[in-house]
């Protein structure tokens, strides 16, 4: 009899433990499953998030291309409309130019420092009869102190001496004043040497860099 409740009480023991192995088993089972469950989750939310800024920078190129092709059609009937301005026209540098021509010709796209001393001899000092260059020279607006203090970036300044009788010295100025290409007079000296005066003339011309337009690759981080 004793025997008998003995066997009975460790099957019982066996079932208990038993019991135990499989509890644990599932325990630890679920508890990997919910792992591999938050770590899938933490990686869906990932992906989600990172198409949505991929699409949310797609939908801002798209807006901005789309908004870019509607001004098209406004800039070409704006350029028409400035190759028939009559001011244009009355200033062209010859009959072959276009009036747009004249806005290039007035503000260009770089800083050349020799085209612009060669336009200032060949277009003004040259044209004048009577009138003798003495000294020109053409520097990078910033290239030393003095010019710095008085020009802005886009500048182009220059010093020109010529001597000649008052009456063409005066018809130079006044082509300078006239010209087509923005010159801005700083200074403006006239000094007599015996029969003929001497003009000394410091001043700076402006040029506006070309504006580029290119399409970028930009990389979104997940």
């Amino acid at each position: 009899m004793a025997t008998d409740n003995k066997e009975v009480a460790i099957r019982k023991r066996q079932q208990i433990d038993s019991s135990k192995k499989t509890m644990f088993i599932f325990v630890a089972s679920a508890a990997f499953l919910a792992g591999i469950a938050l770590v899938v989750s933490i990686f869906l939310v990932q992906q989600i998030v990172f198409h949505s800024k991929i699409l949310l920078e797609k939908q801002n190129t798209i807006s901005r291309l789309d908004k870019n092709l509607s001004s098209v059609d406004e800039l070409k009937k704006n350029i028409r409309v400035l190759d028939t301005n009559t001011a244009l026209n009355s200033i062209k540098s010859s009959s072959e130019s276009n009036a747009l021509q004249t806005v290039l010709d007035a503000l260009p796209d770089n800083a050349n420092a020799d085209a612009l001393g060669a336009s200032l001899k060949n277009k003004f000092i040259d044209t004048t009869t009577g009138v003798t260059i003495q000294n020109l020279t053409v520097a990078q607006s910033g290239s030393d102190s003095e010019s710095s203090e008085s020009t802005s970036e886009n500048a182009i300044s220059f010093t020109m001496e010529v001597s000649g009788p008052a009456e063409k010295l005066k018809e130079l100025l006044t082509k300078l004043e006239a010209s087509i290409r923005v010159i801005d007079l700083k200074t403006v000296e006239i000094q007599r040497n015996e029969d003929r005066l001497s003009l000394v003339v410091r001043g700076v011309a402006y040029y506006e860099p070309a504006q580029t337009i290119q399409l970028e690759n930009k990389v979104v981080k997940p």
